[in-house]
């Protein structure tokens, strides 16, 4: 790791002063086992680009730049480059992207194929100035889906505009902080229209849509207990640096918007294969899946509603952020318990929780923070310093698995999930469940008796 992590900044310490020079010593250098094939390669790509680059032969130089650091990062034993290496690293993906002339090349396209945590590590670090989204009124994509939003859609748009109103502030807020255009505020729009419990077919979640992949790569936790994308505070701000790195990944908005809506190895594909240079040409030469394709010029048509809906004809009238107090908590806390302490009910903390999916909060998580109705937090623990029994929860079941039965039956049977019973019975896969086998179940909160005593009454049905 380490001499591969010297050949890093050898390497990207000549292009950053765009000079052409001698491979770097420290290439030279002693390489721990199994690294040598690697920076032999490396030398000798780097040297024909080198070579190339002196004859005026820009683009094969170009790719056997790309070629060489290929090569490196290929060699590192981690997904990850060390933090010291990343904005060197940066810093010589663009000099090679854009050689010689930043400003004689035009947009400019991610051709250097690394692997995608490479990116990820580098941009962490990175300063890239932001510049505004590009909003074309003309784009005739874009004046398609105006139409649509605002003669065959108007009340749901106007109603998308008026939820935007919880939203927006915050939001906004956490654009700036990042540095990032405030148009993307109605990148919501697009992707859930303002809707915080929206679910894709796909399963993409919450205001922002992250599947979960994506959302635990940002910080975002997606477990039994809580699923932060339905969080619109912590989602946004995962959403901020997934915008942001995609931004200093593509170096153009439009493209980074593209990456949101495929994927940034998806994107990345496609220019590669295509031979484009951006979102332009991507469209042109029909690269893109067509839900692409219409991804920007929809993003453009809700930015130009957004910012002016009357001059569309739309009269939204905006919702305000709810207040809340918050609790925190030192142990895990039923929500029906929760709610008569506060006063108020399950469905109204639900709502104000909507990351929580179980019948409590994080169980081994101290310091939760629970949202409270605003001013009921002094009654509320009051009330709750009085009760004994925290989390009363739902008792465990014996259930005896049945021929036809799956555990997506069972978990739905007991308003629990499928994960839950596999960690219960400590089984594997749910492939390992026989009939006749007995399973132990801890049913969700709104399983009730009457529903408990339903699989015995069918039972009895089929013997008479």
């Amino acid at each position: 790791m380490t001499t591969l992590a010297a050949a890093l900044i050898a390497l990207a310490a000549p292009l950053c002063a765009q000079a052409v020079s001698t491979a770097p010593a420290a290439l030279s250098t002693a390489a721990d086992a199994g690294e040598t094939d690697v920076l032999a390669s490396a030398v000798g790509l780097y040297d024909a680009a080198l070579s190339d680059f002196r004859a005026g032969r820009e683009d094969a130089g170009r790719a056997g730049l790309k070629n060489a650091f290929s090569a490196l990062v290929d060699g590192l034993d981690d997904d990850d480059i060390p933090a010291a290496l990343r904005p060197d690293f940066a810093a010589m993906i663009d000099k090679a992207r854009n050689w010689p002339d930043a400003e004689s090349q035009g947009p400019a396209a991610p051709d250097l194929d690394v692997p995608e945590s490479a990116l990820r590590a580098a941009a962490s670090t990175a300063t890239v100035k932001m510049r505004g989204v590009r909003v074309d009124p003309d784009n005739p994509i874009a004046q398609k889906f105006i139409a649509i939003y605002t003669r065959q859609r108007p009340a749901s748009v106007e109603a998308a505009l008026a939820r935007s109103g919880r939203y927006r502030d915050m939001i906004a807020a956490e654009l700036k902080r990042k540095g990032l255009p405030p148009e993307l505020l109605y990148l919501v729009m697009v992707e859930s229209e303002y809707r915080p419990d929206a679910v894709s077919p796909s399963g993409a979640a919450g205001l922002w849509q992250f599947m979960p992949g994506t959302a635990r790569k940002y910080g975002l936790e997606v477990s039994y207990w809580v699923d932060e994308r339905y969080d619109p505070v912590k989602s946004t701000r995962a959403a901020a640096r997934y915008l942001s790195d995609l931004y200093r990944w593509f170096g153009d908005w439009e493209l980074a918007l593209a990456a949101y809506n495929r994927g940034e190895g998806g994107i990345g594909r496609d220019l590669r294969y295509s031979r484009s240079l951006d979102f332009d040409g991507l469209s042109g030469k029909k690269a893109l899946p067509s839900e692409t394709d219409h991804y920007v010029p929809k993003f453009m048509a809700c930015v130009l509603i957004g910012r002016d809906p009357q001059e569309y004809g739309l009269h939204p009238k905006y919702e305000t952020p709810e207040p809340y107090d918050e609790a925190i908590l030192p142990r895990d806390l039923d929500l029906g318990v929760a709610a008569k302490c506060a006063g108020t009910t399950e469905a109204s903390l639900r709502r104000l929780n909507p990351e929580l999916r179980a019948w409590c909060t994080p169980k081994d998580r101290p310091g939760f923070a629970l949202r409270l109705p605003a001013g009921t937090k002094a009654s509320f623990e009051a009330a709750l310093a009085k009760v004994t029994d925290w989390n009363p929860g739902p008792t465990m079941v014996r259930y005896k698995v049945r021929r036809g039965d799956s555990l997506g039956k069972i978990a739905k049977l007991y308003h629990t999930t499928v994960k839950s019973i596999l960690a219960n019975n400590k089984i594997r896969s749910a492939r390992l469940i026989r009939p006749g086998s007995t399973l132990v179940i801890k049913p969700g909160r709104a399983h009730s008796s009457a529903k408990k005593s339903k699989p015995s009454r069918r039972r009895r049905k089929r013997r008479r």
